[in-house]
């Protein structure tokens, strides 16, 4: 079957074309969805310094929920072709144009669906194929909708999505682990050094 008889799409949106400084409309203060934590949602490195979706205010009759992110929906990076179901921290954040909020059919399991497009080499094959040749390898919103899509019955996909979670947890804890010796090594050498520093000049 297509993504599309699945799944309901919406395209972010343009910040420039949203935000809104008039004080003849009632604005909303909102914060944009950033790779920062599409990222982490994915365990992913991010290496950007710094952060560069501020809050902005926009208009409250442009500010739909379809723009804002939520637990039941699943996001796409359209640079990346990779997708996200994003914690509830991350709730109410405002989609931007480099993203695409799903929403699936009830029968669709959003955990087991976010392995399945990530990791599943039906999926991944067809994506190769649609973003072969373009300047920027983004993937058009018309050519997801018509993506094909093999799925097992749901108590599989429940199954199967559970065992994904365990394992971007796992994932998760190891990168944090690693992070965290990291941390005390560089720290240890430091001191090492800073004693050593110390230990030459009482011998002076």
């Amino acid at each position: 079957m297509k993504l599309y008889e699945i799944a309901e799409f919406t395209q972010g949106a343009f910040i420039n074309r949203l935000e809104n400084s008039s004080s003849e409309n009632e604005l909303f203060k909102v914060k944009p969805l950033s790779l920062k934590e599409f990222n982490e949602t994915l365990g992913l490195n991010y290496r950007m310094s710094r952060e560069k979706n501020a809050e902005i205010f926009v208009a409250k009759k442009k500010l739909t929920p379809n723009l804002l992110t939520d637990t039941n929906s699943i996001i796409l990076n359209i640079h990346t072709q990779k997708i996200a179901l994003l914690p509830e921290q991350y709730t109410g954040l405002l989609i931007t144009n480099n993203f695409i909020k799903i929403q699936l059919t009830s029968y669709v399991d959003e955990a087991f669906f976010e392995w399945y497009f990530n990791e599943h080499p039906f999926v991944q094959k067809q994506l190769t194929v649609l973003c072969e040749g373009t300047a920027n390898s983004s993937l058009k919103l018309s050519h997801l909708r018509n993506l094909e899509v093999d799925l097992p019955l749901f108590k599989q996909q429940v199954t199967i999505g559970k065992i994904a979670q365990f394992k971007k947890r796992k994932k998760s804890l190891m990168a944090e682990k690693n992070r965290l010796q990291q941390l005390y090594i560089q720290q240890n050498l430091i001191q090492s050094i800073t004693n050593l520093g110390g230990s030459k000049n009482d011998n002076k």
